[in-house]
This record gives C-alpha cells, structure tokens and sequence, in this order.
C-alpha cells in the first residue's frame, strides 16, 4: 500500500522547518509519526513527495542514525516507501496526534 491523496486535499504542513534536515536522528520519529497518521488515522500533513524523502534519507542515514525507536523501523521497508506494517508505541501515537493538532492550528 502507498500513500496517495486526492488532489483537491491540500497540505498544511511545512516539515516543522525540516528539523530532521538539521537533526539525522529526528528521522525515525517524523516517520513514525508520519506513518501512524496516514495508516492509521487516514490523515496526510505532508506531501507524500516529502514522506518519500524521509524514506530515503533515513535510508541513506541508517547506519548513522540513532533513536529508541529505529528498531520499530525496516529499513527494506523504507526503499518502498511505506510505513504499512508498523507497529505503534503509545508515545509515538500521542506526538503523531499532537503533531496534526499544530497542524490544523496553522
């Protein structure tokens, strides 16, 4: 499964000024976070050009990143760009849910 969206359904969402650009290790939570709110929640904040581009950078990273959570991530799983099969820890639920709430403030 791949992430789509409709082309009337406009994205809010700036990359919270790219804080993994400036913080490698940011990675693993925005995709984490990005995943539970589009396979789970149906809901979509980013394009899906930008969720691509953090499977692709945490790809290239994976060997340099470090997160308490990147043993919850596949990294096979990054090169087709999905987050389908993830499993959710509660923290990361509630920051993904939090994270759209700012984003609908905007």
């Amino acid at each position: 499964m791949h992430r789509r969206y409709g082309t009337d359904q406009r994205m809010k969402y700036t990359s919270v000024a790219n804080i993994y650009d400036k913080n490698k290790h940011m990675l693993v939570p925005y995709y984490l976070m990005h995943s539970y709110l589009y396979y789970v929640k149906g809901e979509n904040i980013i394009e899906d050009s930008e969720y691509d581009r953090i499977c692709h950078m945490l790809y290239n990273e994976w060997d340099e990143v470090e997160h308490f959570h990147k043993y919850l991530v596949h990294k096979e799983s990054l090169l087709a760009g999905t987050g389908y099969h993830l499993k959710y820890p509660e923290r990361v639920k509630r920051a993904a849910d939090m994270l759209k709430r700012e984003n609908d403030i905007k």
